[in-house]
């Protein structure tokens, strides 16, 4: 971490009591969403819970196993208001069934037909409740458990929300499974998850996802859903055959968009830096941010950062390109990988940072934040250069990015993946009438 004394209220050190009362507050809300996908933005909107029977609190215990006929354990996708896809992948052929319901009485049942790789949808779900489920075949179960749930979206009124970022993160031998437990465990529980790139390594190769990533990560993504970004080492092999094989994402998988309670969510792709299919991915992505104004807080994520006082160096490009569309539309956030570090500028119009003064906490802010979180499995010894865009940096030390949206207030903290210590800690609350 670096030292700097005459901007010491930037660092963790100087700001210790102020952050351990911030981390308490967060610790002590609770919150219970799920992704929105391919439902319209303006859908009415139910209660988050059914006030009659309202789930009860998770806390997470041991991960319940799973069969050994299951080669990859079950991963949610494609969770919206009233549907959910739920993916898995066995040794042998076989007919499998999903059975789900409100309890862990079940209830309900969806057939998937013969075969090795399954992806079965449940649909004509309540928005705004928790579902268990668990996976049988021929007469026997093959996972099952109370960490086995997802729940469903309750739409735009909903203001309480969690998720995760990080990126870089399928490293051999890397600290994934570090970060994925501190995920599960850290609260109020993260029920999506945000990969910036770069989710294989070395080169995106199909074959690396089950060591490099579905195992270790099993125990979250069995209830809740993951959404990935490309990154350059993902474009070292055919995208849209090995990373397009592993996700069910909406639109080309390449760039998309989702809704999730009174936030928007937008992954674009920048591939090596030069943006793929940049002239129709530009349009679209100003056409999607047109057509969901209504969301209280937008966040994009990719891959490699436009400006970074990082090892990596500035991405002409993506500044070109992508940063005008952010400023015109008031995005609130971008999330970014390339760089195995952690970062966070000042609000950024333009090239300008804004709003230095407020720092770390941010009252209708005139600019976009901008957070380099690339450091989920794997460091880089090239350290950050102290610059007048960054507000804070850390090197050296995995760890992933937690936001809780409550309202008109988003918190974001930088959170330790093998201490569970904050590292860093940032509010924007937006003046909403």
């Amino acid at each position: 971490m670096r030292s700097q004394p005459d901007r010491s209220h930037r660092f963790p050190g100087a700001r210790s009591r102020s952050l351990w009362l911030l981390g308490t507050a967060l610790l002590a809300v609770a919150c219970g969403v799920a992704c929105d996908l391919f439902v319209p933005h303006n859908q009415p909107a139910l209660p988050r819970l059914d006030p009659t029977t309202p789930p009860e609190p998770y806390v997470p215990g041991d991960p319940s196993p799973v069969s050994s006929l299951l080669t990859r354990a079950p991963y949610l996708q494609a969770l919206t208001q009233t549907s959910v896809l739920i993916a898995f992948r066995s040794a042998s052929a076989l007919e499998p069934s999903v059975e789900y319901g409100t309890s862990l009485s079940y209830g309900a049942s969806k057939a998937g037909p013969l075969g090795t790789v399954h992806a079965i949808t449940l649909d004509g779900l309540t928005p705004g409740r928790r579902y268990y489920y668990r996976v049988r075949a021929g007469g026997e179960t093959l996972a099952e458990g109370p960490d086995f749930f997802f729940e469903t979206d309750a739409g735009r009124a909903d203001g309480q929300l969690s998720f995760f970022v990080t990126g870089d993160v399928g490293e051999p031998g890397g600290e994934q499974a570090v970060t994925g437990e501190r995920v599960r465990v850290t609260q109020p529980r993260s029920e999506l998850g945000l990969i910036c790139g770069d989710v294989i390594y070395p080169d995106g190769e199909a074959s690396g996802y089950d060591d490099n990533l579905m195992t270790p990560w099993s125990p979250i993504l069995r209830n809740l859903a993951v959404m990935p970004a490309l990154g350059n080492h993902d474009w070292h092999v055919d995208p849209d055959v090995n990373f397009a094989e592993q996700w069910y994402l909406p639109n080309n998988e390449h760039y998309y968009s989702f809704d999730r309670g009174n936030a928007h969510f937008v992954a674009l792709d920048t591939r090596n830096g030069n943006i793929w299919d940049r002239d129709n991915q530009v349009a679209w992505l100003r056409a999607d941010l047109e057509a969901h104004q209504d969301a209280t807080w937008t966040f994009v994520y990719y891959h490699h950062p436009g400006y970074t006082c990082t090892y990596k160096g500035y991405e002409d490009a993506v500044i070109e390109n992508f940063h005008p569309v952010f400023d015109d539309y008031g995005v609130d956030a971008v999330f970014m990988g390339h760089a195995h570090t952690y970062e966070r500028l000042y609000p950024m119009r333009g090239p300008n940072p804004v709003n230095q003064d407020q720092d770390p906490n941010y009252v209708d802010p005139d600019g976009t934040l901008y957070i380099v979180t690339g450091c989920g499995a794997k460091l880089k010894s090239s350290p950050t250069q102290d610059c007048d865009l960054n507000a804070f940096f850390v090197d050296e030390t995995i760890s992933f990015t937690h936001v809780q949206v409550d309202g008109n207030t988003l918190s974001i903290r930088q959170i330790e993946s093998a201490t569970g210590n904050v590292l860093d800690a940032v509010t924007v609350t937006k003046s909403i009438p």
